[in-house]
Parts: structure tokens; sequence; C-alpha cells
């Protein structure tokens, strides 16, 4: 016999807490910039957390969301925060996004964001645009 609570206990259960998903970053060209990404659902909305390997240039590199899979990118999707050292954890670049946002303006939904083989994101090298110094496939 089914008890009429256990419905209710998963749904519960299921809504607890926001969702997430950690993405590898792989360095490319050379760069030694590899490290992570982790994409946190806040509401409906997308927060985007990058963390790699510090350049060897201080300057801010900048970061997107791109449809398609890495070596293989579309049109710039959603600009990210540029990456930077922090004083608090001096041997990475890090950002974080909150919420994402399309090139429109509008907010790009978690589920959007994470849906599988939909995305990527990708840094830039900061003296060279056109070259990418990591590179994420989102699922």
């Amino acid at each position: 016999m089914r008890s009429p609570a256990l419905p209710a206990v998963l749904l519960a259960l299921s809504a607890c807490g926001p969702s997430s998903v950690r993405v590898v970053m792989n360095a490319e060209n050379n760069s030694g910039q590899s490290g992570y990404a982790t994409i946190t659902e806040k509401g409906t909305s997308a927060v985007v957390e990058i963390v790699i390997g510090k350049s060897d240039d201080p300057r801010p590199q900048n970061a997107h969301v791109h449809p398609g899979r890495c070596g293989e990118l579309g049109a710039i999707k959603a600009p990210l925060t540029a990456l930077q050292a922090t004083d608090a954890d001096p041997d990475h670049f890090r950002s974080t996004t909150d919420p994402v946002k399309l090139t429109d303006g509008t907010e790009m939904t978690f589920k959007d964001l994470t849906a599988p083989g939909a995305y990527v994101l990708n840094v830039h090298d900061v003296r060279d645009a056109s070259l990418y110094v990591s590179c994420g496939n989102v699922n």
C-alpha cells in the first residue's frame, strides 16, 4: 500500500536547494589555463563561476557562452564577466556572472544553459581575442 505523503516528500526533496553543473575547462593553445566552471541555478536564472590557471598577462580575460562544442563554436550567445586574479586566490583567474544575460539583455535560464550538448564556455587570450585559452563543453 502506498503512502499518500510519499509524492509530497519526493517533491520537497527534489526542490531543495539550487541545482548545479560542473564543467571541466580544458587548456587550449598551450595556455596551461585549465580548471573548472560551476553553473548554478538561482531561481530560473543561471550563475556561472569560472576558475582557471592564471595567465602570465595580468589583464582580465574575456569569457563567453557559445552554442556548439569546443572546436566548433557558434556566435557569442552570452558574454560572461572577465576573469582576473584576486588577492584571495592569486594563482588562478576567476569570474562569476550572476545572472547570465543573452546578447539581447534577457536572462539565460539554467535549464537552457545546461541543455545537453547545446553550449560551451570559452575564455579568450587577452593579447589576441581570436585565440582561445580554455574551453569547456556544458554536458
